[in-house]
């Protein structure tokens, strides 16, 4: 009996719905025509259908019997003579129409009210019953938005088919539909939806898949599959100079210092070992033993030049190569290994980080090395800082000045005709643990990333911002590249830490809180960013895959790779797990280079 009960207020909330709602000309032609005063109670189905399905089914009807009734005046029309009242017939059979009711039983019949009686009655005070109702319905159809093919009012106006159909009931006459059917909203194809929740809904692009669109690029010295003979990528960076087209330099292991001219367009077959020796240029002097390892390497900002550092045992060697592989600086007998290189904005000095052992084999100290092919003598200067407790990262912030992080540790230092000068140190704790320096030339901020999970900002007169950011170390740090001037309360910064977030902050504002948030899939850390030369998509790289994102579309990623077993390249047979791959665009934003071990793919974004 409750089972009955529960039905019977459920068939009644949709009865009521549809004489307080902007629907009331649907029950007002149900009371008149069909003389249904209460359909919940009336019809068999009803307690079987979903209220949305029985307003559509009801005004199906109605439709039918107005179809049906307009072709038997027109038969009545042309055969007058004939008298015999032809059987109406609706969606369900014959009609079976109530006996009349009597007026004085009507104006006695309270329990029924008449339809257009309770339309007047609802201007009045019953528009708070009314609101109630609407909510019943996922809120009040004179609220929502109409839907389009596509945006219309952003990706949260999504709407169902009654709030679609509202919109044609106000003028009734065009189409003599009490109640239009919901196929008529659906004519336009529906973009895919992805829902956030239980009632809100996103319109999302399919993610695309780039694995087929990929060439490998062989890193042994010949086609051998022995693993031992293929060295491990450790770094690779594309030119930044577009004009000089799609040029891709990567170093590592067993001397691998190479440049690789690719054509515009992938000439080879995607999946295909690209094994021909004309595609690169071996950068590697030649008296290098077959052990060396090339630590750091770093293009100018006009891509003609490229540096390299590079381990020879227990000492290195600075060289600067041009873009066509031709020597032109060298500098031996710093210690090993390069950690940084590092040009300035308009190339007149290179910047060389080294661990400094002058004081004999235990010492612990850091060598700033500066030079470039236009000077005549270098310069250096000794830091007490333990390089092999705490790396440091550097950022020139003008074309004398560069800012060093580390441990604790952040000041600017200068580049003088006596040499290199300490310039200003920004107040620090002692337990700080300052991992990443990122400056940005627009607003002339400094980004420090540490790995507790702080980011901290920095202006130039030294006061400073901290943020807590992730959960664990931040592994990645980049200022949004910009094609033009960024508004006056926006700046983007985006940050990938160990837990498996990328968060965009905006610097301008002053909450602490990003204003973008994405999370990889547990428990893959962000070992690679990079964002592309227009700032508008975010590449991700993990140890076993690229997630592409666009900035302000977070929601699902654009792009996905993931290598599949036919990665052609043969494996070193170590743990990938540990290993960090190396992740950049190029100058156009139209491709991807992913390196780990000694696998090195090529995948087109275009």
């Amino acid at each position: 009996m409750k089972e009955l009960l529960d039905t019977d207020r459920v068939n009644f909330l949709v009865w009521r719905y549809l004489l307080e709602s902007n629907y009331r000309e649907t029950a007002a032609k149900l009371q008149k025509e069909w003389r249904v005063h209460q359909p919940h109670r009336q019809f068999d189905f009803a307690p079987h259908v979903n209220h949305y399905a029985l307003v559509s089914l009801l005004n199906k009807g109605l439709i039918y019997e107005d179809y049906q009734r307009q072709f038997a005046a027109q038969k009545a029309s042309r055969d007058a003579p004939a008298t015999a009242e032809v059987t109406a017939r609706g969606v369900f059979g014959p009609l079976k129409f109530q006996p009349d009711v009597d007026e004085d039983e009507e104006d006695d019949d309270e329990s029924v009210p008449d339809a257009e009686a309770e339309a007047e009655e609802l201007d009045n005070p019953r528009k708070r019953a009314v609101e109630r109702m609407h909510d019943l319905s996922h809120g009040s159809p004179t609220k929502r938005q109409r839907l389009s093919n596509g945006y219309e009012n952003g990706a949260d106006s999504a709407t169902t088919p009654m709030e679609i159909d509202q919109h044609h009931h106000h003028h009734p006459e065009t189409n003599n539909h009490a109640y239009p059917s919901p196929l008529e909203g659906e004519q336009a194809e529906s973009p895919l939806l992805r829902t956030e929740g239980p009632s809100r809904g996103t319109q999302v692009d399919k993610v695309r898949d780039l694995t087929q669109d990929t060439v490998f690029l062989r890193l042994g010295a010949d086609d051998s599959s022995e693993a031992s003979e293929n060295p491990i990528v450790l770094l690779c960076e594309w030119n930044p100079n577009p004009k000089l087209g799609f040029i891709l330099a990567t170093a590592g292991t067993d001397a691998l210092a190479r440049i690789w001219t690719l054509p515009h367009e992938n000439a080879t077959v995607p999946g295909h070992v690209d094994s021909s020796s004309r595609s690169f240029v071996s950068i590697a002097e030649e008296d290098l033993p077959k052990n060396a390892t090339v630590s750091a390497m770093a293009w100018n900002s006009t891509g003609d030049l490229i540096a390299l550092g590079t381990e020879l045992g227990s000492k290195s060697r600075v060289s600067i190569r041009s873009v066509d592989g031709r020597s032109l600086h060298r500098f031996d007998g710093l210690d090993s290994p390069v950690t940084n290189l590092c040009w300035s904005p308009n190339n007149n000095f290179l910047l060389a980080i080294s661990p400094d052992m002058s004081n004999g084999p235990g010492s612990s100290g850091t060598l700033l090395h500066i030079s470039s092919p236009s000077m005549v003598n270098s310069m250096s200067h000794s830091l007490n800082h333990d390089l092999r407790a705490d790396s440091l990262d550097a950022a020139w912030i003008s074309e004398s000045e560069f800012i060093l992080c580390g441990g604790n540790l952040l000041a600017t230092f200068r580049c003088t005709e006596q040499g290199i000068v300490q310039g200003r140190e920004f107040q620090t704790g002692k337990d700080e643990r300052f991992a990443l320096v990122q400056f940005d030339w627009r607003s002339k901020l400094v980004a420090t990333g540490s790995d507790k999970g702080y980011i901290d900002i920095w202006d130039e007169s030294g006061r400073r911002r901290s943020i807590p950011a992730h959960d664990g170390g931040i592994t990645s740090l980049r200022w949004q590249p910009l094609q033009e001037e960024p508004a006056e309360d926006e700046r983007l910064l985006v940050s990938g830490g160990e837990d498996g977030a990328v968060l965009i902050w905006n610097v301008r504002s002053a909450e602490n809180k990003p204003k973008y948030s994405i999370t990889m899939p547990p428990p893959l850390a962000v070992n690679s960013l990079s964002m592309s030369p227009d700032g508008v998509f975010i590449a991700v790289a993990t140890h076993d895959r690229i997630l592409v994102w666009k900035v302000g579309d977070h929601a699902m990623p654009k792009a996905s790779w993931v290598p599949q077993p036919g990665w052609q390249s043969p494996s070193s047979g170590t743990d990938t797990e540990d290993a960090i791959p190396c992740l950049g665009w190029d100058s156009e934003g139209g491709r991807l280079v992913y390196g780990l071990e000694n696998r090195l793919a090529v995948i087109s974004f275009r």
